[in-house]
């Protein structure tokens, strides 16, 4: 009885702010050093007009390394651009990079800094493009992309 009193009540708290602020996505995301591929998806919560908050996974498809996972924060209240609905947008967070060799793993945390190319391409579904940096123990270069559903 608790857990559907507490479902209710989260439900409930969604329903009064509603939905569009949180929004969902699915993408890849390509490391260049060491050439790693990932998919993964990402949740966006949007805190106020200018700031979002973004966790991401990703399921990185090699033998060596295995996910990352990403805590970001979005400011858009920097105008870099906005031309035809395209917005660009400056990120920066958290990153946790776990990668194991032989079933034994060492997880890395570090900074990640990037940029976030957003435009719509249909009624409830944006196209996103990041170029990003991970700095850290795992520093490298990555560029990620996908949809916003």
């Amino acid at each position: 009885m608790k857990k559907l009193i507490t479902l209710v009540l989260f439900i409930s708290a969604f329903s009064t702010s509603g939905f569009s602020q949180l929004k969902f996505g699915a993408g890849a995301n390509f490391i260049f050093d060491g050439s790693f591929l990932g998919v993964g998806g990402r949740a966006q919560y949007m805190i106020n007009e200018d700031f979002s908050a973004q966790g991401q996974f990703t399921l990185l498809l090699d033998d060596v390394a295995d996910y990352i996972i990403e805590l970001d924060v979005y400011y858009s209240g920097l105008d870099l651009g906005d031309v035809e609905g395209f917005r660009l947008t400056p990120f920066a967070g958290l990153n946790i990079f776990r990668a194991s060799v032989l079933g034994f793993g060492a997880s890395d945390t570090g900074l990640t800094l990037g940029l976030q190319g957003i435009t719509p391409i249909a009624d409830g579904l944006e196209l996103y493009v990041e170029p990003k940096i991970y700095l850290g123990g795992g520093s490298s270069f990555a560029i990620a992309g996908g949809v916003y559903f």
